[in-house]
């Protein structure tokens, strides 16, 4: 839990401007107050004066810590604004410092200096005592971190340390009910980050710059009330809930670094991506991917080439049921692809320097479906222990494959198939619980690929003749150098390769 206690924190410090809203000027300001307690920190101010439809907060200054941290932002004024429709406009100063003291029980104590800054902010708070929406607009939002002491790296000067949202907008909206439910999702035309680091004592730096194009991200939290952020576990149990991702276009990322005589620079750039992720006392699951990704890099003293390479795209999709629902089995997936990955020659020629094999792109991707049945609520503290106990948490109930390709070197394999898994038998297959379908092959290049290897001298001949007899055992011939194969277990626990029985 110190995890989240410290991203809550820092984010609820660095959204000081947004934390929540009501109709009237004096019902944002109770509010705020109401959920910065949450925290189990506060904050003071100088007074609070009324004019006209001005609420002025004075000296806004944020105080957090815990046993490892100190964290001290000195907001300044902050003026809300009522401007007659039921709306609230906020407004504060142009930038504010935030100071950072760790004292971790590893290591040295440190301290960071920071700014926060924000241009044309405009802030609008809507909605009622029971749920607040307010829109939020800014050119530029950004954080510069001025200085960094202590530490195991004191000899370190920052020159550059800044990440910049450019173009923001988005709505941000908190209601309760048996629980506080956050809602937000922000669009940012560009993100920016700098870094430059000098050492004082030996002239070296370290750069590096990342620049983000057409940036949104969406969050869906549900809180239980009074949530107690020190607790030892999440409270899923009591409704805690956690959804949210990014999408992205251009991504550009350069580095460059020349210390102690080590140099080096690198480059990668991102078509564009996404992340999406959930968690809650039902399920987690965790999907993403990004197309169009090169990547080159030169570290002359550990690499004696450079290395560059490309993919088309890469994806994961995870899905894992974590209660035992009330429908009967539960869904699950696991996935992922890795799609037409190049290299350059020069790391080719390390292992296949006469040019033997085929230089095609290379592709991984595998897609599994799953039903399965949990015995347990994994995140209710009081089935946790007994789950721990058992030897068996859950049946898996069936297995769809949804997608098989391995391709590269001459060669390629794609499949599919499907099993159901009867729990009542686990004789057959020796405690497993015993499969019943088929899954199908077809196999192209790998002989091809075998005599390549045996003129590599990677595989001898006469131990090259085992894989090709597995493969007269398990394969069937239907064309040029290519294969297919049928592999089934049926309902009495028989195993067969292309209709003929092997166990």
């Amino acid at each position: 839990m110190q995890s989240i206690r410290h991203t809550s924190i820092i984010v609820a410090i660095l959204c000081a401007t947004t934390a929540s809203a009501d109709v009237t000027a004096q019902q944002v300001w109770g509010k705020w107050n109401s959920q910065m307690d949450v925290y189990g920190q506060g904050f003071t101010t100088g007074g609070e004066t009324m004019s006209g439809d001005t609420l002025t907060v004075s000296d806004v200054t944020i105080k957090m810590s815990d046993d490892e941290a100190n964290i001290t932002a000195t907001i300044g004024d902050i003026n809300l604004t009522e401007n007659g429709d039921g709306t609230v406009t906020i407004t504060m100063a142009d930038s504010y410092p935030i100071e950072m003291d760790f004292t971790p029980n590893f290591g040295q104590p440190s301290a960071i200096s920071m700014t926060v800054s924000q241009d044309n902010m405009n802030l609008i708070v809507s909605g009622d005592p029971d749920a607040m929406v307010f829109g939020i607009e800014a050119d530029r939002y950004a954080i510069q971190i001025d200085s960094i002491t202590g530490g195991d790296s004191p000899n370190v000067e920052i020159e550059d340390a800044m990440i910049a949202m450019i173009d923001l907008n988005g709505r941000y909206s908190v209601s309760e009910d048996t629980l506080t439910r956050i809602n937000y999702d922000f669009n940012i035309g560009a993100l920016d980050i700098d870094v430059l680091f000098n050492e004082t004592d030996a002239g070296g730096m370290v750069s590096g710059n990342a620049d983000i194009a057409d940036l949104a991200m969406f969050a869906d939290i549900a809180l239980p009330l009074d949530m107690d952020m020190d607790a030892d576990r999440p409270p899923f149990a009591d409704g805690l809930a956690i959804g949210g991702g990014y999408t992205f276009g251009n991504l550009s990322y350069a580095f460059d670094f020349d210390v102690e005589g080590d140099k080096g620079a690198g480059l990668a750039t991102v078509e564009s991506g996404t992340l999406a992720v959930s968690f809650d006392m039902d399920g987690a699951t965790y999907t993403g991917g990004s197309n169009g990704i090169e990547v080159s890099v030169a570290i002359p003293n550990e690499i004696p080439f450079p290395l560059q390479a490309s993919m088309a795209k890469y994806g994961f999709d995870f899905q894992i049921p974590l209660s035992q629902g009330e429908d009967g089995p539960r869904d699950a997936r696991m996935a992922f692809d890795f799609t037409d990955l190049e290299v350059t020659d020069t790391l080719w020629n390390l292992f296949d320097p006469q040019t033997i094999l085929p230089r095609d792109a290379v592709t991984v991707a595998l897609g599994l479906n799953a039903k399965v049945t949990p015995f347990f609520d994994f995140l209710d503290p009081e089935q946790q222990e007994a789950a721990m106990m058992t030897d068996v948490p859950g049946e898996l109930n069936s297995v769809v494959i949804t997608e098989l390709v391995i391709k590269g070197a001459g060669a390629e394999i794609t499949g599919d198939g499907a099993f159901t898994f009867d729990n009542s038998d686990l004789q057959s297959f020796d405690g497993f619980p015993r499969p019943e379908g088929q899954v199908n092959f077809v196999i192209n290049g790998v002989n091809g690929l075998v005599d390549n290897l045996i003129l590599m001298g990677l595989i001898p001949e006469d131990e090259a003749m085992m894989p090709r007899m597995m493969m007269g055992m398990f394969t069937t011939p239907v064309g040029d150098d290519m294969l297919t194969s049928t592999i089934e277990v049926n309902s009495e626990g028989h195993v067969l390769a292309n209709g003929q029985r092997l166990r």
